[in-house]
C-alpha cells in the first residue's frame, strides 16, 4: 500500500493536469451550448486509457523496485546490473554511480596490492628473524644458568610476537588473504602440539599441565585452531605464577582451558577480546599487548567457533572454545 501511495504521489502533477484538462474540456462544452452527454464517452475513454497507463507505469515500478532490492542483497558492483534508466535525470545518477564504482575498484586494487606486498614482507621478515633467534637459542643452550634460562624465555616471546605480526596481517586482510583449509581434524594432536610448544615455559615456572587426551574430531582449520589454543596457553603461562593449567573437552566439543592464575577483573571480561585492550592485569604487569586474544577471537569468528571466558580474580580463569559450530565445508 505504501508503494502505491508513493507512486500516486510521484504522479500527482500528471494526474492533477489530466483532471484540470478534463474540467476545461467540460467547461468549453458547456459554454458552447453542446450537450454534456456528448462528452461522457470521450471522457470515459480517456479515463480508461489513463488508468491503463498508470497501471503499466506502476507494474514497471514494481519490477524495477524488486530488481533493485535483489541487487541490494548482492555485494556489488551494481553499475552494470542496474535497470534501464527511466529518464534523463536517472541516467545521470547511474552514470555518477558507475564512475564512483570504477574509482572504488581502482582504490581497492591499490589496497589489495599493498596488503599483498605487506603480507609477503611480514612472511619474509618472520622467516628471516627466526634464523638469528635459532642461533641465539643454540648459543644459550651451551650453558644452563638462571640468566640463560631467562634469555631463552625472552627469545621465545620474541618469536611469538614475530608470528603474531604475520597472523595480524593475514587476519585483517580484506582481499581474501585469510587462508583456510577446512577439514575434519583430530583434536588431540592439535592440543598436544600446543602443549609441547609451551613445555619449556611450564617447566621454567613449575606449572603443572593436566591433560588426559581426547578422541574428538572437529571440523576446523588446524593451523588457525592451533593459533587460538596457543594464544590462550600463552596467557595462562603469563598470568599463572603457581599451580596448574588444565585442558579438557566437555560435552559437545567444548574445549576448556583453565588456569589457577591471577584471574581477570569482572569489569575487564567484556572487553578482553577488544583490540589493544590490556585490562588491569596488563597494565600492572606491562607485558600485555592486547592483541593475542583479539586475534584469537577474530580467527574463531572466521572459523565459525566461539570463545567465552569465566574468571575469579585471585583464583584463575576458564576459557571455553565452542567447536561444535562452524561456518566451513569439508574439503
Amino acid at each position: 500500500m505504501k508503494l502505491v501511495l508513493q507512486y500516486f504521489y510521484k504522479k500527482r502533477q500528471v494526474i492533477g493536469w489530466s483532471i484540470l484538462c478534463g474540467l476545461i474540456y467540460l467547461l468549453i462544452f458547456s459554454l458552447s451550448g453542446i450537450d454534456l452527454k456528448a462528452a461522457v464517452y470521450p471522457a470515459l475513454l480517456c479515463l480508461v486509457f489513463g488508468i491503463v497507463f498508470l497501471l503499466v507505469g506502476f507494474f514497471r515500478l514494481i519490477e524495477r523496485h524488486r530488481r533493485l532490492e535483489f541487487l541490494e542483497k548482492d555485494k556489488g558492483p551494481y553499475g552494470e546490473s542496474l535497470p534501464k534508466a527511466a529518464d534523463l535525470c536517472e541516467a545521470d545518477y547511474q552514470k555518477l554511480l558507475k564512475k564512483e564504482e570504477q574509482e572504488w575498484r581502482d582504490r581497492q586494487k591499490v589496497w589489495d596490492d599493498t596488503m599483498s606486498d605487506m603480507e609477503d614482507y611480514y612472511a619474509a621478515w618472520v622467516h628471516q628473524i627466526k634464523a638469528p633467534i635459532a642461533v641465539m637459542q643454540v648459543l644459550l643452550q651451551q650453558e644452563d644458568t638462571e640468566q640463560s634460562r631467562e634469555l631463552k624465555a625472552e627469545l621465545f616471546r620474541v618469536e611469538q610476537y614475530a608470528e603474531m605480526a604475520l597472523s595480524y596481517v593475514r587476519l585483517n586482510d580484506r582481499g581474501g588473504g585469510f587462508d583456510l583449509v577446512a577439514a575434519e581434524y583430530a583434536l588431540d594432536p592439535v592440543i598436544r602440539k600446543a602443549i609441547r610448544k609451551y613445555a619449556g615455559q611450564f617447566i621454567r615456572k613449575k606449572i603443572q599441565v593436566v591433560y588426559q587426551g581426547t578422541d574428538e574430531v572437529v571440523l576446523t582449520d588446524e593451523k588457525w585452531l592451533s593459533f587460538i589454543v596457543e594464544q590462550i596457553l600463552s596467557n595462562a603461562v603469563k598470568y599463572t605464577q603457581q599451580g596448574s593449567v588444565t585442558i579438557r573437552v566437555e560435552g559437545d566439543r567444548q574445549l576448556v582451558i583453565e588456569d589457577t592464575g591471577i584471574g581477570i577483573a569482572a569489569e575487564d571480561i567484556p572487553r578482553i577480546f577488544e583490540k589493544g585492550y590490556t585490562g588491569e592485569n596488563g597494565r600492572l604487569g606491562k607485558k600485555s599487548t592486547g592483541i593475542g586474544l583479539y586475534l584469537s577471537q577474530m580467527a574463531a569468528k572466521k572459523l565459525g567457533h566461539t570463545i567465552s571466558v569465566e574468571s575469579i580474580p585471585g583464583e584463575g580463569s576458564s576459557f571455553k572454545i565452542d567447536l561444535s559450530s562452524y561456518a566451513l565445508q569439508v574439503e
